[in-house]
């Protein structure tokens, strides 16, 4: 397996210099994207020569489009029968299959190409019409593995000619339970096929996917684990019991306004969501009990600020899409080190500030020494509000109470999204010199 790791100093790329499809670089330059991040950077090339790549890289860097803008258009490209599924991209989460549909409406907007979101919580109008897209082909289906298996075994999904396999978040597919269920889709599709595999960590049993699937693919490294410089993050060392007072502390000294607070369990979501609701207006939760319609529905009326504070399960740590999120709350330390770096990592978007605080109960101090050790410093403890105090001392614990081992970094999600413009503005350096075409109806609508 060849490995490029990432550099200090990376040479600006511009989305010009790789070989895209000029369809592609016209709806880049509308949406004003013009400079490579580092992961796209490296992908792209490797990708549009047709290689099996592993990429490593962690949420924020752009690795959606690492991925998408080389497949439009080597699909572009490519001759492929009208009625066959041309590329499979699975991920983890509804809410991540839906964002990456919506980057795919964006850059493809000058492209012939059609693509089908199949995901899970859906009534059965959805499912039938699923069942009718998949049987007339799609050049990109993009879908979690829990319903790509329930078309599989109904016969409703044919992989025999599918020939480019993505999997975003492999690591926390895995995590879900999902490894048979990735190995079963894969031997569903033909062996001679460009195998993508993403990834915010790379465990063993990664590895052991990706020999399982691949063919000498180059693994990419570019995952740093430290958040965004603009965010002020800190900590508050409390009982377990106190944290809901701690949270009212912090929203009188801010008030609440585009906020996440992350919870453990949807049972605590739910507990804390009524308790907050009781004093505070716009509190919602959400949750995996919630079916897709209700999910919907909560995001849109957060993204409209009717919600104020959005309790929620790690559901929304992954695939959430909004850049102006001005703190994160952690009601609970987050077990697996890395999705430390995913929760707060929701704010602080497109160059914006933002705080994070994170209470540490009882049960938390193992987690919390995970979270230190992979930052490499310690994070800012916070003086308590008055008549609330620290727990007794004692040894880190780890979830379950008890002394021992702590959990894995793990991984991932992208802000790409949205249909260009289709208008004309200034030619930034490395531009497109073409007027985009007018006047064409964007199919993402």
């Amino acid at each position: 397996m060849e490995t490029e790791k990432d550099t200090t100093q990376e040479e600006t790329v511009y989305f010009e210099d790789l070989d895209l499809s000029d369809e592609v670089l016209d709806a880049l330059y509308d949406m004003r994207f013009e400079k490579c991040t580092p992961v796209q950077a490296k992908c792209i090339p490797p990708l549009l020569e047709g290689r099996d790549v592993i990429g490593i890289a962690q949420t924020g860097t752009g690795k959606t489009a690492a991925y998408l803008l080389p497949m439009l258009t080597l699909l572009r490209r490519e001759s492929h029968p009208a009625d066959a599924v041309n590329c499979l991209i699975m991920a983890p989460t509804r809410e991540l299959a839906r964002q990456i549909d919506q980057a795919l409406q964006g850059f493809s907007y000058y492209l012939d190409i059609n693509g089908v979101a199949v995901y899970g919580g859906n009534d059965g109008t959805r499912y039938e019409q699923e069942r009718r897209s998949l049987s007339a082909g799609a050049d990109i289906v993009i879908a979690t593995p829990g319903r790509l298996i329930t078309h599989l075994s109904l016969g409703t999904l044919d992989l025999s000619r599918t020939t480019h396999l993505i999997l975003d978040e492999a690591d926390r597919m895995l995590d879900m339970g999902f490894s048979e269920d990735i190995l079963t889709i894969a031997a569903a599709m033909p062996k001679e096929r460009q195998t993508i595999l993403f990834s915010a960590t790379m465990p063993p049993r990664i590895e052991q996917l990706a020999t399982s699937i691949m063919r000498d693919p180059q693994q990419i490294n570019i995952a740093v684990s430290k958040p965004a410089e603009k965010i002020d993050h800190s900590v508050y060392v409390c009982r377990d019991t106190d944290k809901t007072r701690v949270i009212r502390h912090i929203f009188d000294e801010n008030p609440p306004e585009r906020v996440i607070v992350f919870a453990s369990s949807k049972l605590k979501v739910k507990e804390l969501a009524a308790v907050l609701a009781k004093t505070y207006d716009g509190v919602a939760a959400m949750h995996s009990d919630l079916d897709q319609k209700d999910r919907d529905e909560v995001m849109q009326r957060f993204r409209a600020r009717h919600v104020k504070v959005l309790v929620a399960t790690d559901i929304v740590a992954r695939g959430i899409d909004i850049d102006d999120i001005t703190m994160v709350i952690n009601y609970d330390a987050p077990h697996d080190a890395e999705d430390y770096i995913h929760r707060i990592g929701r704010t602080a978007r497109a160059g914006r500030a933002g705080k994070a605080f994170t209470l540490v109960g009882e049960r938390d101090r193992y987690a919390l020494s995970g979270i230190e050790k992979l930052l490499g410093e310690k994070i800012r403890r916070n003086a308590l509000p008055e008549g609330v105090q620290e727990p007794p001392q004692s040894a880190p614990r780890n979830a379950d109470g008890r002394k021992g081992r702590g959990g894995r970094g793990r991984g991932q999600g992208d802000r790409y999204r949205g249909k260009p413009q289709n208008k004309q503005v200034g030619k930034p350096k490395g531009g497109r010199r073409k007027t985009p075409q007018q006047g064409k109806p964007n199919k993402g609508e």
